[in-house]
């Protein structure tokens, strides 16, 4: 297998959306107003055929972006906060986005063929800045596509029709999920949600009135390595009896996605799973550390060093600061920030015991 190796910016971001697609195997639930007069059979196996096309889509955009006409910066430092990193995903998010006005801009006949009213596609796509839009639409038919002849470009007053080859029941699962986006975010096209549009989230269909989804630990699970998944569940089943949790999704540009653990009795935070790109960190909020500092002295230096050296001594920085975490460790007082407090970011499989004994102690106070 040829490994690819990342020289742009674009093919950073084309993985990261990749890695946060819907996996193939979670089962999908309807609600018959997203239907569109198929079955629920019809129409699950047109949502797993959309699937699957934007997967080899971004696949592809991830392997050749010049293919498709993406911004080519070339990578500098792979989380580089620069404007060539956000027009690069700007660049790469003109495909999705082409495929979710087309859903808008169009109505379903009954044989599964879109038709698109060009004066609602071209407003909607100045709207996201699809430029390029005819090669784009050009691109698509190599992925099984039929789309009408529109000349050099698509014109205001014309119609244009669509069909799928392989799957008539695509275009409707297309439709659906394109509508159901749009009511989340009541028409605002430009939209932190229309992630889910790109992930391809099946909840958006499951109710009648529509609902952000609730995102699961497995959501997290999904953006990592099988090694760092592996490490993520270790964490996550430490503290799973003992806290809640919640998941806040960031860019996915980045892959960046946060599991926060709240203890269920005292309501404090205990635990944070960080992911941002494709590194996975803990941040343990050892309240009471002081207590039970002696432990340390059996742990790998790595530990009591990430302890010492990560975050920065509490400042009082406003009125409600409650003070930071104060311990004691060879000879010297600390007194942490708990904002950079104690986060952990290089993580190895034999050090999970380690991460198991800290927050077992802590739950001892705070539980």
């Amino acid at each position: 297998m040829t490994v690819v190796i990342n020289k742009y910016y674009v093919q950073i971001i084309a993985n990261n959306y990749l890695r946060n697609l819907t996996s193939d195997l979670v089962p999908i639930n309807v609600h018959g107003k997203f239907l569109g007069g198929l079955s629920n059979e019809e129409f699950t196996d047109g949502f797993y055929s959309l699937l699957a096309t934007l997967r080899n889509i971004y696949t592809d955009i991830a392997n050749n972006p010049a293919d498709f006409g993406m911004m080519l910066k070339e990578v500098v430092d792979d989380n580089k906060k620069t404007p060539d990193y956000t027009n690069s995903n700007a660049s790469f998010l003109r495909v999705p986005n082409l495929l979710y006005v087309l859903g808008l801009s169009s109505v379903v006949e009954s044989d599964g063929t879109l038709i698109v009213d060009c004066n609602v596609l071209l407003a909607n796509a100045k709207v996201l800045k699809i430029t390029g839009l005819p090669a784009l639409l050009e691109k698509l038919r190599d992925y099984g596509f039929y789309i009408s002849d529109f000349g050099k470009a698509p014109k205001t007053g014309e119609m244009l029709s669509i069909s799928f080859s392989d799957n008539r029941y695509l275009t409707t699962a297309l439709k659906s999920m394109a509508e159901s986006l749009s009511e989340l975010t009541g028409g605002d096209l430009r939209n932190s949600k229309n992630d889910y549009f790109y992930m391809v989230v099946p909840a958006l269909l499951e109710n009648e009135i529509v609902k952000e989804p609730k995102l699961t630990i497995d959501t997290l699970y999904n953006a990592l390595c099988i090694t760092q998944r592996e490490l993520a569940a270790a964490l996550h089943k430490t503290v799973e009896n003992d806290t809640k949790y919640s998941i806040r999704k960031g860019q996915l540009m980045r892959n960046e996605w946060t599991s926060t653990y709240t203890t269920t009795k005292s309501k404090k935070v205990l635990m944070s799973l960080q992911v941002s790109q494709d590194k996975l960190s803990v941040k343990l909020n050892l309240s009471n550390l002081n207590q039970y500092i002696s432990i340390l002295k059996d742990m790998p230096k790595n530990i009591s060093n990430s302890i010492t050296d990560s975050g920065w001594e509490c400042g009082g920085c406003n009125p409600r600061c409650s003070g930071g975490f104060a311990f004691e460790l060879n000879g010297n007082s600390y007194n942490k920030c708990h904002c950079g407090s104690f986060v952990f970011s290089t993580l190895a499989v034999e050090d999970i015991v380690y991460y198991e004994s800290l927050i077992n102690k802590e739950l001892c106070y705070v539980k």
